[in-house]
């Protein structure tokens, strides 16, 4: 049978995590995220046409790793997701093991090159109707671990988040750092995170009528999101008329996927200059600038794929 969204909602994260779990074997290095990303949108790109458009956006600019587009052809009515993508941390430093409950994603305060803003401050500032997400990569090993078989969301090779929740945590975390006397707060931890995540196939195999077609429609997508921001939402304490929050409720358009018209279905939906956007061109879009290595990362996902895909 052929494969469909829902069959990669459920065995990405199982690819994904075990290929982390494989890094320990490595004499040097790790594996990084734009290697898992490359699974991610190599495997998704079999469905990429008018109803859905990948591109990699310019990180630098817009703070995302890669952008996913929904679209229905017949109404134009289109959801806009902006991903950003973080891996856990190894299960050894120096040949020492991290305790579980340490475990964390570092590069989530990184800072680009010449660059007055964090890289999540420019993520959660995209403009609408962009829904800024990030996308946690996850061992195997740390998904399975009795640590987090309690009361909470099910960690998994692939869990998403909502910016929005992420960046509270992260400016909780350097607020603490600048405050007299100031204090260490572990934010960074998938421990203290855990709360805010929800699963892969909130994206790709959300319910609802698909109409018949291989790609979930915007509008099933936008309500599956919903449903798991009120879902995160319950007990917290998310201030009703904070901008970056109002995107993302039912109430705003810009939560509601973009009603206008005039999409070309051989180029999918148009792609605008600057940080909104990406260029005009084909279904899978590669900036010109990463051609050359989405290239050499696709022949090497090929390669990997091959070897685990028969184990998964």
């Amino acid at each position: 049978m052929p494969t469909t969204m829902c069959d990669l909602a459920k065995t990405l994260p199982l690819l994904i995590g075990r290929l982390l779990d494989r890094e320990a074997k490595l004499k040097r290095g790790r594996f990084r995220e734009e290697t898992m990303t490359d699974i991610f949108t190599g495997a998704l790109a079999a469905f990429a046409g008018p109803e859905l458009v990948i591109q990699y956006p310019i990180e630098a600019v817009t703070g995302g790793d890669f952008d996913l587009r929904f679209w229905h052809i017949a109404t134009g009515r289109e959801l806009q997701l902006r991903i950003q993508a973080k891996r856990l941390s190894a299960a050894f430093n120096s040949k020492k093991a991290v305790n579980i409950a340490h475990r964390s994603y570092h590069e989530l305060l990184h800072k680009p090159p010449r660059s007055a803003k964090f890289q999540f401050e420019t993520l959660v500032d995209a403009p609408p109707p962009w829904v800024p997400l990030y996308m946690f990569y996850n061992h195997q090993s740390a998904a399975d671990d009795p640590y987090f078989a309690g009361v909470g969301p099910t960690v998994s090779g692939v869990n998403l988040a909502f910016a929005a929740d992420a960046v509270k945590e992260l400016k909780l975390k350097l607020n603490a750092a600048k405050a007299k006397p100031k204090s260490v707060k572990h934010h960074k931890r998938l421990s203290h995170l855990r709360e805010h995540l929800f699963g892969l196939e909130a994206i790709l195999c959300p319910g609802g009528d698909w109409e018949g077609a291989g790609v979930p429609p915007p509008d099933v997508v936008s309500a599956s999101l919903r449903e798991r921001w009120a879902a995160r939402g319950e007990g917290t304490a998310r201030p009703k008329d904070e901008d970056i929050i109002l995107r993302i409720p039912s109430e705003p358009l810009e939560m509601l996927p973009d009603g206008r018209f005039g999409r070309r279905i051989p180029d999918g939906p148009p792609h605008k200059s600057g940080p909104d956007g990406g260029t005009p061109g084909s279904h899978l879009h590669l900036w010109p600038n990463r051609r050359r290595s989405h290239a050499y990362h696709h022949r090497r996902v090929r390669k990997m794929v091959a070897l685990i895909s028969g184990r998964v």
